[in-house]
């Protein structure tokens, strides 16, 4: 591939700081510029002889149009505190505790769809009475049980500019949400762009932030956020939405389905079939709208680019319905290797873009020495999943002022595009050659992809542990990964894949829960194992108590979980054994397994890793807690972590399972290196190799090429080493 010196980088700019702009461009090496929050773009844009993009707020780009018609701003679905009854009535104010700001009660909304709840019995209390303000009485309560109250709030305040209020000291205007559901409010957002495209006919790229529905953000009556879920469909509810919805598919939806005592249908809680239907519809809808104004974009000559963030919900990338949009990039702000994996792996538009940490904001870029930090942080996490499957492009967000005088930041971003361009002049977009390729399963399946954490995809500190450490590995080893459902499990041909992945805790949409006790999941699996295929689990996988068993796939696993249902039974004594293929060269020490998971014990299965209760003795109940284990199941095999960490230890530690599991012990020195600090690819159209020492410490390891031959390498901290196939 020919070598890229400069391009694929977007600075931003505004009109106070053109001639600055310029010194940046010519630097960085930069070919698009782009506005940022609350700054305005120069009126001559073709003076930078770039690139153009400019940002546009379909729901809130109007603000008087907004503040004249209150009947077409947008509602959320929020649930109150839960207050105890001490008596038998009791008053609840819906707003208690809420930034009143930002919200005001939908009244008019209250007899056909609030609903009270009494939560220590989990069933609805209709004796109350709604009082206007927001405030419901409830009578005849029983004393010492809980109360809440599910209600339409209206959206009075746009939550991404409440943001900016609270963290960058913002005065402005108060923007305001329409809701694209009513088609008037609809026609006049597609009559004002149309207007918007003709008047700013230099702007070349238009960056949608993004279409409509933003994720549930819920500030407390300070500063403190109370909710914050990126992938939540709280704001997408209202009296219209629930009425259009029930005259298209016919099925009632009510606050609860949303609301899921109290969890709003988070991505760990398993939705009911009404809300699956729900998510279903909005997006069906988002998309039919949005490409309404993608269309318009491209009528005028201009690219449609959106931002995977502020009002994604509705046009999330892995919706079913997403390539309908017609879009030509998506731009997102990777904080590390598995949110690269998650922009790079989009279908449906032409290029991608990650936007870098730390945007140029005085909260987030507060010194050189810290900015200069947090970027090389971001970077080091990025990079070498980079050289997986790389995005298409680099940006970065804010204000040139705010870093103009930090002169070792300015030359780290200088480093870090003249690394990516390095980068993309030797892998193809397609990225590099894969060794196995494995189907992850979760509830929802592809619309998972890369995000099994939640919020912060790359966060391995939260209770997604279980998750995110190991899609941490899948995101940097030549892996291929598939995430799908368990509906498509049991319709695909699973020897397509080495192995089947199943991980989390029990009651998770990400693990399945009940969906374990599916019995052709079950057969499906078992058989796929039986006749050579491979299962690894992390944390409790097909773990549901039923029929005498925990783990559904006790057998294939070779392991069960003492629920003290079996206490009783004798079990010999046990111990751990670290010889095996897998931990072979791998220094098992530094590795850390999460010792959360305890009570699981071998029935068939070897030890290769386990934590004893001191307190037993071995061979008794809760003896034995297994952090590693491989079983043998008819010409199968399974492996089993209850939860493994991130470093480059266990990271080659997966990478030898999967291998082993696939039957490909042959493959692994092949492009390889001996230390687990030495990531190894190779690039099939480029016929290059890259090794990448992701350590801040000198290296010296030995290599292999695709065929096995073997050499030796020295490698700098933090050095690519490029090697053209001979």
């Amino acid at each position: 591939m020919e070598k890229i010196t400069k391009g694929l980088v977007t600075v931003p700019t505004d009109e106070s700081y053109v001639e600055k702009t310029k010194e940046f461009i010519k630097l960085w090496g930069a070919d698009a510029v782009r506005d940022c929050d609350g700054v305005s773009l120069p009126k001559d844009l073709k003076q930078f002889g770039c690139e153009a993009y400019k940002a546009y707020f379909i729901v809130r780009e109007d603000r008087e149009y907004a503040k004249n018609h209150k009947e077409f701003w947008q509602n959320a679905a929020l649930c109150t505190k839960r207050y105890l009854a001490t008596e038998s009535e009791l008053e609840i104010d819906v707003l208690d505790g809420i930034f009143r700001d930002s919200f005001e009660p939908n009244d008019k909304s209250a007899e056909k769809y609030w609903q009270v709840f009494d939560r220590t019995t989990g069933c609805i209390h209709d004796d109350r009475e709604f009082l206007g303000g927001g405030k419901v009485r409830i009578f005849n309560c029983k004393k010492f049980h809980e109360y809440t109250v599910n209600f339409f709030a209206v959206n009075t305040w746009d939550p991404v500019q409440i943001y900016n209020y609270f963290s960058n000291g913002w005065t402005c205007d108060k923007d305001i949400d329409l809701d694209p559901i009513y088609p008037e409010a609809l026609s006049h957002m597609l009559f004002r762009m149309e207007e918007w495209l003709k008047n700013n006919p230099d702007v070349t790229v238009v960056r949608f932030t993004t279409f409509f529905y933003n994720f549930l953000i819920v500030y407390e009556s300070g500063t403190k956020q109370v909710k914050w879920d990126w992938h939540n469909y709280a704001m997408t509810a209202s009296p219209a939405m629930f009425e259009a919805f029930e005259k298209e598919t016919g099925v009632k939806i009510t606050l609860e389905d949303i609301i899921s005592e109290g969890y709003y249908s988070n991505r760990f809680v398993i939705p009911n079939k009404t809300m699956s239907l729900y998510v279903d519809f909005v997006q069906k809808k988002c998309s039919k709208w949005a490409k309404l104004f993608v269309d318009l974009c491209h009528k005028y000559g201009k690219k449609a680019m959106m931002f995977d963030g502020d009002h994604r919900i509705g046009v999330e990338p892995y919706s079913p319905y997403f390539a309908d949009i017609g879009l030509d990039a998506v731009v997102g702000a990777p904080s590390g290797a598995v949110y690269v994996q998650q922009i790079a792996n989009i279908k449906g538009v032409k290029y991608t873009e990650g936007r870098l940490t730390p945007y140029f904001f005085p909260n987030e870029c507060p010194g050189d020495e810290k900015g200069t930090e947090i970027l090389t942080c971001v970077w080091n996490g990025m990079r070498r999943s980079l050289l997986k499957k790389p995005i298409d492009r680099i940006g970065f967000g804010g204000y040139l002022k705010q870093i103009e005088n930090y002169k070792k930041f300015v030359a780290k971003v200088k480093s870090v595009c003249d690394e990516f361009r390095e980068i993309k002049s030797n892998v193809e977009r397609g990225g590099c050659a894969v060794k196995a390729k494995v189907a992850f399963v979760t509830y929802r399946g592809r619309p998972d992809s890369w995000m099994l954490g939640g919020v912060f995809v790359d966060d391995t500190r939260q209770d997604g542990y279980y998750y995110n450490s190991f899609t941490y590995a899948l995101s940097v080893l030549p892996v291929d990964v598939e995430f799908i459902s368990f509906d498509e499990l049991k319709r695909v041909d699973l020897k397509r894949y080495d192995a089947v992945i199943s991980c989390g805790l029990t009651g998770t949409a990400f693990h399945g829960d009940y969906l374990w006790a599916d019995e052709k999941v079950i057969e499906k699996i078992r058989n796929y194992v039986y006749e050579g295929g491979g299962f690894l689990g992390v944390g409790e996988p097909s773990g549901y108590l039923k029929n005498g068993a925990y783990f559904q796939l006790r057998d294939v696993l070779g392991l069960e979980k003492e629920r003290n249902f079996t206490h009783f039974e004798r079990r010999d004594t046990v111990k751990a054994d670290a010889k095996h293929w897998i931990t072979e060269g791998v220094d098992l020490s530094t590795v850390r397994f999460n010792e959360k998971i305890q009570g699981v014990y071998p029935l068939t299965a070897k030890l290769l890793a386990a934590h004893f209760n001191p307190e037993y003795p071995l061979g008794m109940p809760n003896a034995c807690n297994a952090d590693m284990a491989v079983n043998e199941y008819g010409r199968g095999r399974s492996v089993y972590f209850s939860g493994i960490s991130d470093n480059n230890e266990a990271i080659r530690l997966i990478y030898k399972a999967i291998l082993w599991l696939g039957r490909k012990e042959s493959e692994l020195r092949k492009t390889y290196a001996e230390s687990s600090d030495v990531d190894a690819y190779y690039y099939n159209e480029s016929k290059t190799y890259a090794y990448y020492n992701s350590t801040d410490g000198q290296i010296v390891s030995p290599i292999y090429d695709k065929s096995g031959n073997k050499s030796i390498i020295e490698l700098k901290p933090y050095e690519i080493r490029w090697i053209k196939e001979k």
